[in-house]
């Protein structure tokens, strides 16, 4: 996954995703609203096909880019605890 952040502050963080569609961006969102340091998580796409999604993220005042690593972290987890429990299911 390629991304690029366009904007940072202190509590807002703007990132264009390359290549990537609603079902990343959009679990991303989910994961993020469940945290309550963030005020804001959304995501555009002007046309999807040929643009790239531009995410945004304002927080509390807690670094943004921190709150998104955690966020990922979490997801991955999910994701390796669902993996685990679909192997078992399937052995």
């Amino acid at each position: 996954m390629n991304l690029k952040i366009i904007t940072k502050t202190e509590n807002q963080a703007i990132i264009e995703f390359f290549g990537e569609g609603h079902t990343i961006l959009n679990l991303l969102r989910t994961e993020l609203l469940v945290d309550k340091r963030v005020l804001m998580a959304t995501y555009d796409t002007k046309f999807p096909i040929m643009d790239n999604p531009v995410f945004r993220l304002t927080t509390d005042g807690t670094d943004p880019i921190t709150v998104l690593r955690e966020a990922t972290g979490r997801i991955i987890s999910q994701c390796d605890e669902f993996s685990g429990l679909y192997a078992k299911a399937t052995n």
